[in-house]
């Protein structure tokens, strides 16, 4: 699955609730920063759109997380755990 298409489903399929989803991304120059599903006002191809404005690149993605399972981490593609 892509990083699309997991979003997708937390925010689509009714037994999730997609407030409970986190992403942490590369954030220049900070370093690592997160934010919430119930932030992202838009899951485009290549860029996640904020409410605030601010467009994160998917490449800058590193980790999903729904609660506390990491659902999907960078470097981990065929290991993650499934949603």
């Amino acid at each position: 699955m892509t990083i699309r298409e997991i979003l997708n489903k937390f925010k689509w399929h009714p037994d999730y609730d997609f407030e409970k989803v986190v992403i942490v991304y590369i954030d220049r120059p900070k370093g690592f920063s997160e934010l919430r599903g119930d932030e992202i006002e838009e899951i485009g191809h290549k860029f996640l759109y904020l409410y605030s404005g601010v467009a994160i690149p998917m490449h800058r993605i590193v980790e999903i997380r729904y609660g506390d399972r990491v659902i999907w981490r960078k470097g981990n593609v065929g290991r993650e755990e499934q949603a």
